[in-house]
């Protein structure tokens, strides 16, 4: 399976006609090589180097488009979240059947983006649009675009902890709202560019949305201490976001209680499917949601998103999901010794080395048939 509105600063002369050649050299190695170097202040909304650009993308929709050619800037942050949702998708379904198969952004979305409406594709949704978000609101915090900055937190707060003394807002809190914002702003929700309600869309929208939330409702405030002699006696604080593998972590939670829902097309809504005993609660707006069963993903399915799982490294002593039985969906698996040079015998001396012999290392490798 495989960015709203502010002031834009044009660009004259040579200098236009250099700023629009780096801005399509990054842009394209982005989309092909997938590399995210640290660019600040591209781009003019006007240029027409631009606008090809934009237009050039066959995963955008029309609307994203335009959003392309007004915030050039935020494209590289765009193109970069998207890919650390699919690392982050990678990393947490490294050991099941379904291991994230998905290559780059045309998988996640555009024409040819998999479009199922499974668990899996409930989490890639939710996922993605936290880390679109995420890394909106750290460009925003690290000067690499002109549009936004950090956030504007005012007011002082008593530290009751403390017992005396105040904590002031201060440094640089992420600009979360921005983020937000961002990402809603650019992620088009419909199947066909129109505006069709279809339970795809809805499941979309929802999940596109706890995304969003799964950020903002884990902010957390950070502060550092001022005073005499090691004392604290006043803090100046600020917003910062969760790490994004923390993120992923309880995205991949809400994946495994994500809610089965169905559609109902009389009322134009999702409601809670009555087959699944623990989705008749309605879902909270953090909640994953999804509308169909997964396959077992056995067998390679292009339709459902599936590689199969031939192949596949799995491990012969677990019980879990990447043990032998359950990986290699029953179908047994073969053995093989991969030798190699590498450290042994490690023995510490006096002082301070640690002193290893070279051996022959044989490990066993076991592959699903």
């Amino acid at each position: 399976m495989d960015i709203f509105a502010s002031h834009h600063r044009g660009i004259s002369g040579r200098r236009f006609l250099h700023h629009s050649h780096i801005l399509l050299t990054v842009l394209w190695s982005l989309s092909l090589v997938q590399t995210i170097p640290q660019v600040q202040g591209l781009g003019d909304w006007q240029s027409p180097e631009t606008k090809r650009y934009c237009h050039a993308q066959n995963w955008l929709s029309m609307r994203q488009r335009k959003l392309c050619e007004l915030h050039p800037d935020l494209i590289p942050s765009l193109t970069e979240g998207i890919l650390a949702g699919i690392s982050e998708c990678k990393r947490n379904f490294r050991d099941r059947r379904w291991n994230c198969p998905v290559s780059n952004v045309t998988a996640v979305f555009g024409p040819s983006r998999l479009k199922t409406r499974n668990q899996e594709m409930a989490f890639l949704q939710g996922m993605t649009s936290a880390s679109i978000t995420f890394h909106v609101t750290r460009a925003c915090g690290s000067g690499e675009v002109v549009e936004c900055g950090c956030a504007q937190n005012k007011g002082r707060k008593h530290n009751k902890e403390a017992g005396t003394g105040d904590w002031a807002w201060g440094g640089c809190s992420d600009n979360i709202r921005y983020g937000m914002y961002f990402t809603r702003d650019f992620i088009d929700t419909t199947d066909t560019g129109g505006n069709d309600v279809t339970g795809a869309n809805l499941m979309m929208q929802h999940n596109y949305e706890a995304g969003l939330k799964t950020i903002d409702t884990n902010m957390r405030v950070k502060c550092k201490c001022h005073g005499v002699s090691g004392t604290c006696t006043s803090k100046v604080c600020w917003n910062t976001m969760p790490k994004l593998e923390e993120v992923g972590q309880i995205v991949f939670n809400k994946y495994e209680n994500a809610k089965f829902m169905t559609y109902s097309r009389k009322r134009r809504r999702l409601r809670p499917n009555r087959k699944d005993p623990s989705s008749r609660r309605k879902p909270a707006n953090t909640d994953l949601v999804y509308l169909a069963a997964s396959v077992d993903y056995c067998e390679p399915n292009k339709k459902h998103g599936s590689v199969g799982t031939h192949g596949r490294l799995c491990n012969k002593t677990s019980t879990s999901e990447n043990g032998c039985p359950l990986l290699c969906c029953g179908r047994g698996y073969q053995t093989m010794v991969r030798k190699s040079r590498g450290n042994c015998n490690c023995r510490f001396e006096w002082c301070c080395e640690v002193v290893c012999e070279t051996c022959l290392l044989s490990e066993e490798l076991h592959i699903c048939n």
